[in-house]
């Protein structure tokens, strides 16, 4: 008896298995404001350039919601980062600011301030067991972030 036909079927179960765990982790999975579905922004913005309408807000908006999506859980990594070096603070802050400058001049360096600031306020929180969308700290970046006058996203 060949044994290929088995090794196939075999294969074949374990990739309809891993399907449908991954299938089962994605149902499951609650949707976060900064998940790539959440933004509200981005359908609008495309019905309003194929109109032809330049709509400034929308485009902050869409702007705004990206970078705080982003934000959110850089916030988090940057805080187990603070966690995981309690002994050296500095070192963790310099090598925030190598990532995240202050000293543009600009929003970016306020939000990069505020990634700063969160980081350190926040690290007992971070819990790298969990992941960043279950943390307290990605949603405080988020709180604050998304509560920033749209505006101040135009150059972004």
């Amino acid at each position: 008896m060949s044994t290929k036909p088995l090794s196939k079927l075999k294969l074949t179960l374990v990739i309809a298995s891993l399907f449908c765990c991954a299938q089962s982790y994605a149902t499951e999975k609650k949707q976060m404001p900064w998940d790539f579905d959440s933004n509200i922004y981005r359908e609008q913005l495309s019905e309003s350039i194929q109109s032809g309408i330049n709509n400034q807000d929308l485009i902050n908006k869409d702007n705004q919601w990206y970078e705080c999506a982003t934000m959110a859980p850089t916030t988090f990594r940057m805080a187990l980062g603070v966690k995981n070096n309690k002994e050296q603070p500095g070192f963790a802050r310099e090598i925030i600011l190598d990532l995240y400058p202050v000293d543009n001049d600009s929003f970016r360096d306020v939000i990069n301030q505020k990634i700063m600031d969160l980081a350190f306020e926040m690290a007992d929180l971070a819990d790298g067991d969990k992941t960043s969308d279950e943390s307290p700290v990605t949603q405080a970046a988020w709180d604050w972030c998304i509560d920033q006058d749209p505006k101040h996203f135009a150059d972004f």
